[in-house]
């Protein structure tokens, strides 16, 4: 049969249909008369899960891998974790991968297989529902297909790590999954391997609370049983070098949701877990607290009493009255008999006599007034960095101290109206956000920290900056002119992409990295200087700049980095900037980078 003519989208569905039907030597074969197959991960996905390791071998001899390409038009399932995770996945925690509904039959224990003159080969091969819905009897034809035994699996995944480069097998997502879908054999046969969470892995579960990685993995622990999420957890927790899990509050809704009748956290050996389990320091012990008290749950109050949460006399207090309001007694009588062991009276009475003299002292910039406007966190070196602004103004000053403490970074999100936990009212005054004076004493910019703030026209860059984070000021869209402080020492991914009016900007020498996506659709750019001393340009980083005309790429310049798809000629840093001029020194890298990619360039004045 002639495969020409055939679509990328036709290619993958008879490959994916051999897979389910056809011997490993028949796979083999009908993947050479395809040729080139750009997403082969599902096919790939489905082998390993329903067919064995002769047709994993022959998919990968072939040339099949774990690469993602998404297709045109292809939905949320497309991602390459999905079909990674078709190894060791069960179907309580499928719901939870890549937003794929647990009713989607790759993820089952077993498949129906239709014949392609019965409907769309596409469709019908992967998401049969009728015989789960009806229970109808197969028709003539059909097949139903079960789900690998895991240590068939297991076998899979030592090939697939004895084979990780060509098959693009990434052994340590998979080591996250079989831990989080309690697979012991897999789990043990990737540790053999010598896996392990690389720093990233454990830095996004022990430092970031707002990823979307976060958020599925908090989701997945409500979807598990008392032992088996101390099992899972307790799994990852050993993975962590030390460090202890982030806390959110998606981890105490995991467990403690009244709306499914799930009370598990306030069972005591199950608290004291999460405690040891999660970073205390991101908890809220109020809240938690109150939950032990409305719980009746003497022997959680105590937990918190041996870490350290009572010691606060007035939080100590708070919590006798929401126990003895609330009408619960033993809780109450507890916190009464706590306080009077361990409380000195003298010195608390002393406090509360010098609280009350300050907050009648207290000026419109004092810390209690300022607290109003700013959330705010220490940092190692005992500096302030802001992580929420709560005021209402369009023209903002930002603190140079609150309460004696030196301002110093401004953290993720801290002014982006797409920052989580944020009313309707809060994201809508953010958006209106017109101007921002940073202090001098700032040094870090983080993450995101004013994507979004669509009417932003200026903000005043310290000199003392040294990071500009990912995302830092993407889709400002009123923001006209960048200029990026002596010191920065990277330009990081998509720090100033979709910034639409955007129009000149000069990356000083201490720049020695401009990153992936770096200036992505800014439709006004005109003009680019990227002064002497930057080393590197990762890809897409002028990408849709449709009105860019001129840029002058330094003799320093030692790599430039196209983005590569099978099939299709290498996408330059200008991909799509039809008019650009380059101006570069007579032969130098950005010369042969440009000649190479046909990217029209003149010499500097002079040389």
């Amino acid at each position: 049969m002639d495969y020409k003519n055939k679509s990328q989208m036709d290619k993958c569905a008879i490959l994916e249909h051999a897979v389910l039907t056809s011997s490993p030597e028949e796979l083999f074969a009908l993947y050479r008369q395809l040729g080139q197959i750009q997403m082969s991960a599902r096919a790939l996905g489905l082998a390993c899960r329903f067919r064995g390791l002769a047709h994993v071998r022959a998919l990968v001899e072939s040339g099949a891998n774990f690469i993602y390409v998404r297709h045109e038009g292809a939905g949320a399932f497309y991602e390459l974790r999905y079909w990674l995770t078709v190894l060791e996945m069960n179907d309580v925690l499928s719901y939870h991968v890549g937003g794929v509904d647990v009713r989607d039959a790759c993820f089952r224990n077993y498949i129906w297989v239709t014949p392609p003159e019965m409907g769309d080969l596409f469709q019908q091969t992967l998401f049969n529902d009728r015989k789960e819905s009806s229970g109808a009897c197969a028709a003539e034809g059909e097949m139903r297909l079960s789900a690998l035994p895991v240590e068939q699996r297991a076998e899979i995944v030592k090939y697939l790590y004895e084979h990780r480069e060509s098959a693009c097998f990434d052994a340590e997502e998979l080591l996250f999954y079989a831990i989080m879908s309690s697979n012991r054999q897999i789990t043990k046969v990737l540790k053999k391997c010598g896996v392990h969470f690389s720093k990233q892995r454990i830095a996004k579960l022990a430092e970031d609370g707002r990823s979307d990685e976060w958020y599925s993995f908090c989701h997945m622990l409500g979807y598990l049983g008392d032992e088996e999420l101390i099992e899972v957890v307790g799994g990852i927790v050993r993975e962590m070098d030390g460090a202890r899990l982030y806390y959110t509050e998606s981890v105490y809704e995991a467990n403690y949701n009244p709306y499914r009748k799930q009370y598990r956290l306030y069972k005591p050996a199950f608290f004291q877990f999460v405690l040891e389990s999660f970073n205390q320091k991101k908890m809220n012990k109020t809240k938690l607290m109150r939950g032990a008290i409305d719980q009746d749950s003497v022997a959680c109050l105590e937990l918190c009493a041996q870490y350290g949460w009572l010691e606060m006399p007035r939080r100590r207090d708070e919590m006798i009255k929401y126990a003895s309001d609330g009408g619960k007694t033993e809780c109450a009588a507890w916190l009464l008999a706590y306080k009077n062991r361990t409380a000195d009276f003298a010195a608390e009475r002393e406090k509360a006599e010098k609280r009350m003299m300050r907050k009648l002292s207290a000026s419109p910039d004092s810390v209690a007034e300022l607290k109003k406007i700013w959330g705010y966190e220490k940092r190692g070196d005992g500096t302030l960095m802001i992580t929420r602004y709560k005021g209402t103004s369009t023209e903002i000053d930002v603190p140079e101290t609150i309460g004696g403490s030196i301002v110093s970074a401004v953290g993720d999100r801290a002014f982006s109206p797409t920052a989580l936990r944020l009313k309707i009212e809060q994201r809508q005054q953010r958006m209106t956000i017109t101007q921002i004076t940073l202090p001098e004493t700032i040094d870090r910019i983080g993450d995101s920290a004013f994507d979004g703030c669509w009417a932003l026209k200026q903000v005043r860059i310290p000199d003392r900056v040294t990071v500009i984070g990912e995302r830092a000021f993407a889709d400002c869209r009123s923001l006209r002119a960048v200029n990026v402080p002596e010191g920065v020492t990277a330009i990081h991914r998509e720090t100033f992409s979709y910034c639409t009016a955007l129009q000149n900007v000069t990356i000083p020498g201490t720049v020695e990295i401009i990153d992936k996506c770096a200036f992505q659709g800014c439709m006004a750019l005109e003009t680019v200087i990227i002064c002497e001393g930057v080393l590197e340009i990762a890809r897409h980083a002028f990408q849709n700049c449709k009105n860019l005309r001129s840029v002058v790429l330094p003799q320093s310049v030692q790599k430039i980095k196209n983005d590569t798809y099978k099939g299709t000629a290498p996408q330059t840093i200008f991909h799509n900037d039809a008019d650009v001029t380059v101006t570069v020194t007579p032969k130098s890298y950005a010369e042969r980078y440009c000649r190479r990619n046909d990217v029209r360039y003149v010499y500097r004045k002079g040389e």
